[in-house]
């Protein structure tokens, strides 16, 4: 049988060392060819379009799971009390978009896949 986890070893199994930043063109090229060749197992050759999207929603995921994850670790560190709302009327909308827009990778995003394509 297992023992426990302590505090300080719970907090080391999730770490954001090693992932990658979006902040520049660059990065975001990187991470798209990335994606597109291991994720979907696709070079431009035969990619389509519906590939690109694939491999740019992965590539915004990576920023807003690393994100994700320090969140949670600010939780877990500070123990705050928490209120879970859950409505039926929750409509997704353009979310990818969205969601560039609000992390500040759009201007990025857009120059990379201009670029690419």
């Amino acid at each position: 049988m297992a023992k426990p986890l302590t505090d300080g070893e719970r907090r080391k199994q999730i770490s954001v060392r090693g992932l990658a930043g979006l902040g520049d063109v660059a990065e975001v090229r990187k991470s798209f060819n990335r994606h597109l060749h291991f994720t979907l197992v696709k070079d431009r050759n035969v990619a389509t379009r519906r590939d690109y999207y694939l491999a740019l929603a992965h590539t915004v995921r990576d920023h807003l799971v690393g994100r994700w994850i320090r969140t949670q670790q600010h939780y877990y560190e500070r123990d705050p009390k928490r209120i879970y709302y859950l409505s039926l009327e929750f409509y997704m909308g353009r979310t990818l978009q969205n969601t560039m827009v609000n992390l500040g990778l759009q201007n990025a995003c857009d120059e990379a896949i201009y670029q690419i394509v």
